[in-house]
């Protein structure tokens, strides 16, 4: 049985490597992840935007059903053996 925070380590390194590691590199200024305990074990999540930052501060971002991030993947794993099942993956094209 995995600790959560074992759990977590390897689904943010799975999103990460669904997008393409050099990619969410190149981007971490606009990248952020995310994890939390569920039913099926531990969810985790990486988002990444490619595309222009504006340089207000003044705006605050709220992750939703309807992510902001143009390419994302998301991930359940599980707690018995590690083993991550993909959620959503939307990647940049090669």
């Amino acid at each position: 049985m995995l600790s959560v925070e074992a759990a977590r380590k390897i689904g943010i390194n799975a999103c990460i490597d669904k997008l393409g590691r050099e990619f969410v590199l190149a981007h971490r200024d606009r990248a952020t992840s995310a994890y939390g305990e569920s039913d099926e074990g531990v969810f985790c999540f990486v988002g990444v935007d490619d595309g222009f930052v504006s340089q207000n501060t003044d705006h605050v971002l709220v992750l939703d059903s309807q992510s902001k991030f143009p390419y994302r993947a998301s991930c359940n794993i599980s707690l018995e053996d590690g083993t991550p099942h993909f959620i959503e993956c939307v990647v940049p094209r090669q």
